[in-house]
C-alpha cells in the first residue's frame, strides 16, 4: 500500500499551470487505481476514473490556451506589420464585402467569446464552492471519526473522509482547468481586438476608392449561373430516383435566381446617378432583404427540428447552405446601407450593448484565494466586477433601511414590555442595528461571492491608519456603553461640566447632547463625561436646593426680615415644604444686612432660574407691604446654588 500513499500524497502538489505538474499528478491518480485491491469500493474506483479524465481535460485545456496565446501574438504582429494594401486603387466593391464581412464575423465572435467569458466565471465560481463545501464536509467526517464510539461509525466515517478528498481533489482540478479555459477565452478575445482593429484600418484605406466594374458583376453572375446549372442538373438526378423533388435543392434554385437579381439591382443602384433609378434598386434590396429574412428563420426552425420536413434533408447540408444564405444577408444590408448613405458596420445597439456589458463585467480586482487540500496548497481567483459592487450596493442599502426599522421596532418593544429605561432601549436598538449591520455585510460579500481577503491589498499601513483612527471612536463609544449600564448620568440629569450647565438630553454611542436653558446643544464626547470632574446635580433624585440672597437696611428689624422671608417661600406653591426652607442671617455687609433664604424645589417640575425670579418677585412685594427697606443696588439679590 505504500505506492497508493505516496501518491495521495503526491496528488495535488505542483503548479496546476504546467503541464508536467498535471501530468505528474495524472499518473499519480493512475497508480493510485491501478493499487486499488480487487474488491475496493466501485465508487472509489469511479471517482479515480473521473479524476483521470478531468486531468486529461486539463493538459487538453493547457493545448488550447498555448494555441490561443499563439494566434493573439500572431493577430498583435500582423496588426503592426500591416502597412495598406499593396494594389494601387480604385478597388472591387467585393473586397470591400469582404472586409466588411470580416468585421461582422469578428464583431460576432467578439460578442460570443464575452458570453462565453461570464459562463466560464460562473462555472469558476461554482467550482469554487462546491470546492470548498468538499473540503468542509471532508472537516466535519473527519471530526466524527475522531469521536466515533463504535468501529461502524468510525469507518463509516473514514470511508466518508476519502470520499470527500477524492471529491475535493476532483473540484481542485477542475477549477484550475476553468481557470485555464478562462484565460484561454480571454487570449482569443485579446486576438480579437487587434484582427478588428485591422479590418477597420482596411476599411478607411478602401473609403472613398471603390468601384463596381462591369467585368466583376459579370464573374459574380457567370459564378450564379454554373451553381444553379449544377443544382438544375442535381435537381433532375434526384427525381429520376425518388418520385419526391429535394427541397434543398429547390431551395437552392430559387435562392440563386434571387442573388442574381440582387447584383443586378445593386450594380443598377451604384452605377447610376439618376435618383429615380437609386430608389427603384434600393426597393428591390428590401424586398430581396425580406425573403431573405423569412428563409433565413424557416431553415431555423427546420434546423431545430420544429418541420416533418426536417427529416427529409440532409442537415449538413443544409447548414452549409445557410452559411451562404447569411452571407447574401450581409451583403444586401451593406448595399442597402450604401445607397442610403448610413452603413454601419456593427449595429449601433449592439456596439453599445457590447460596450456596457464590458463595463458591467469588468474585472476591478482579482482577490487570491488560498484553500489547504490534503496538506497542498490549492490557489484561486475571484474577480471583483461591476456587477458584484452593484448588486452589493443593493443589499447593503435595502439591508439597511431594514435594518432601521427593525431597530425602531425592537426598541419600542423593549421600552413597552420590558420595562427598562428609554436609554437603555435606545441602546439595545443600537446594539441591535450594528449587530445586524455586521452580518449582512457577512451575508452581502457572500451572496456576490467577494471574498474578504479583497480587503488585503489595502495594506498594513491603511489598516493602521485605520486603527489610530477609530481609537477615539472605540473609546467614546465603549464610555457611551459604560454611562447607559453604570448610570451615573442619566436622559433628564441635571449636570455641570467645566463651564456646560445643563440638561443631559441624550446619551448616544459616540456623544451626548446637554441642552443649556437658553435652547442652545453642546454636544460632549462620552470619554468627557467619564474621564473629567462632571457635577450632577440631580444623581440620586430630582429634588435640587437653590438660595436667594437679599440684603436689607441696617434699621430693619432681622426677625420680620427672617419671617417675611419664610412667609413667601411657604406661599409659593412649588417650594417644598419637606425639607422646610430656612433663612440665614449670613453677614453684616458693609451697608446692608445679608440674608440667604434656602428652599427646596422639585427640577422635573420647575428650573432653578424660573423658581428664584419669582421668589424675588414676592420678596419685593413683602417688603414693601411689611415696610422693610431693601439696600442699595450694589447688594441686588442674587442667587448662589449649594450642593
Amino acid at each position: 500500500m505504500l505506492p497508493h500513499r505516496l501518491a495521495a500524497q503526491d496528488a495535488l502538489s505542483g503548479d496546476f499551470s504546467k503541464r508536467s505538474e498535471i501530468e505528474k499528478r495524472l499518473a499519480a491518480v493512475r497508480a493510485e487505481s491501478s493499487a486499488l485491491p480487487t474488491d475496493a469500493d466501485p465508487e472509489l474506483r469511479q471517482r479515480l476514473q473521473e479524476l483521470d479524465a478531468i486531468c486529461q481535460f486539463h493538459l487538453t485545456a493547457l493545448d488550447v490556451l498555448v494555441k490561443a496565446q499563439a494566434g493573439r501574438d500572431a493577430a498583435v504582429q500582423a496588426l503592426g506589420a500591416w502597412r495598406g494594401f499593396t494594389e494601387p486603387p480604385p478597388y472591387s466593391i467585393l473586397l470591400l464585402d469582404e472586409v466588411r464581412e470580416t468585421q461582422a464575423n469578428l464583431a460576432a465572435a467578439q460578442r460570443a467569446g464575452e458570453a462565453q467569458l461570464r459562463i466560464f466565471r460562473t462555472e469558476i465560481e461554482a467550482a469554487r464552492d462546491k470546492l470548498d463545501a468538499h473540503l468542509q464536509a471532508e472537516r466535519e467526517f473527519a471530526d466524527e471519526a475522531s469521536s466515533a464510539t463504535t468501529p461502524e461509525a468510525r469507518q463509516s466515517a473514514e470511508r466518508s473522509v476519502k470520499s470527500e478528498k477524492l471529491s475535493s481533489r476532483f473540484a481542485a482540478e477542475l477549477v484550475a482547468r476553468l481557470g485555464l479555459r478562462l484565460q484561454s477565452q480571454q487570449a482569443e478575445l485579446d486576438m480579437i481586438g487587434p484582427q478588428i482593429e485591422l479590418a477597420t484600418l482596411k476599411e478607411k484605406a478602401l473609403e472613398g476608392k471603390i468601384i463596381f466594374p462591369q467585368k466583376d458583376l459579370d464573374a459574380v453572375q457567370q459564378t450564379i449561373a454554373r451553381e444553379r446549372q449544377e443544382a438544375v442538373a442535381a435537381l433532375v438526378a434526384t427525381s429520376r430516383q425518388s418520385p419526391t423533388p429535394n427541397p434543398l435543392l429547390t431551395w437552392k434554385i430559387e435562392f440563386l435566381d434571387l442573388q442574381k437579381d440582387f447584383w443586378n439591382a445593386r450594380f443598377e443602384g451604384f452605377s447610376t446617378k439618376d435618383t429615380a433609378v437609386a430608389k427603384k434598386a434600393l426597393a428591390t434590396l428590401n424586398e430581396h432583404k425580406t425573403r431573405v429574412d423569412d428563409w433565413t428563420e424557416i431553415a431555423q426552425l427546420r434546423l431545430a427540428g420544429g418541420s416533418t420536413a426536417a427529416a427529409e434533408i440532409d442537415l449538413t447540408k443544409m447548414r452549409e447552405s445557410m452559411q451562404q444564405v447569411a452571407r447574401i444577408q450581409r451583403r444586401i444590408t451593406f448595399a442597402i446601407a450604401d445607397l442610403e448613405g448610413e452603413h454601419v458596420n456593427i449595429p449601433a445597439l449592439d456596439l453599445v450593448t457590447s460596450r456596457l456589458s464590458a463595463l458591467w463585467n469588468a474585472e476591478l480586482y482579482l482577490a487570491e484565494e488560498t484553500e489547504v487540500v490534503n496538506g497542498n496548497k490549492i490557489t484561486t481567483y475571484r474577480a471583483v466586477t461591476v456587477a458584484k459592487l452593484a448588486r452589493l450596493a443593493v443589499i447593503l442599502t435595502v439591508g439597511w433601511l431594514l435594518l432601521r426599522f427593525v431597530a425602531r421596532k425592537v426598541e419600542s418593544i423593549v421600552a413597552r414590555k420590558v420595562g427598562i429605561s428609554a436609554t437603555a432601549a435606545e441602546l439595545v436598538a443600537k446594539f441591535v442595528f450594528c449587530l445586524g449591520l455586521g452580518l449582512l455585510m457577512v451575508y452581502g460579500l457572500n451572496t456576490v461571492r467577494i471574498p474578504f481577503t479583497v480587503f488585503a491589498f489595502l495594506g498594513g499601513a491603511l489598516a493602521i491608519g485605520v486603527g489610530f483612527g477609530t481609537q477615539t471612536m472605540l473609546k467614546n463609544f465603549i464610555s457611551g456603553i459604560i454611562l447607559i449600564f453604570e448610570r451615573p448620568l442619566k436622559v433628564g440629569d441635571t449636570v455641570q461640566i467645566d463651564s456646560v450647565t445643563g440638561r443631559i438630553r441624550s446619551i448616544g454611542m459616540r456623544a451626548s447632547i446637554i441642552t443649556h436653558g437658553n435652547g442652545i446643544d453642546t454636544i460632549i464626547p462620552n470619554s468627557n463625561l467619564l474621564e473629567n470632574q462632571v457635577t450632577n446635580w440631580t444623581l440620586s433624585d430630582s429634588l435640587l436646593r437653590h438660595s436667594v440672597t437679599v440684603g436689607v437696611d441696617y434699621a430693619s428689624p432681622t426677625r420680620e426680615v427672617s419671617h417675611a422671608l419664610l412667609a413667601v417661600a411657604h406661599e409659593h406653591g412649588l417650594v417644598l415644604k419637606n425639607p422646610a426652607p430656612e433663612v440665614c442671617f449670613e453677614d453684616f455687609g458693609e451697608k446692608a444686612l445679608v440674608f440667604r433664604l434656602l428652599f427646596w424645589f422639585d427640577t422635573s417640575k420647575v428650573s432653578a432660574d424660573t423658581i428664584s425670579s419669582d421668589l424675588r418677585y414676592m420678596i419685593g412685594n413683602a417688603f414693601a407691604d411689611a415696610g422693610l427697606i431693601i439696600s442699595s443696588p450694589h447688594h441686588r439679590a442674587q442667587s448662589n446654588s449649594n450642593s
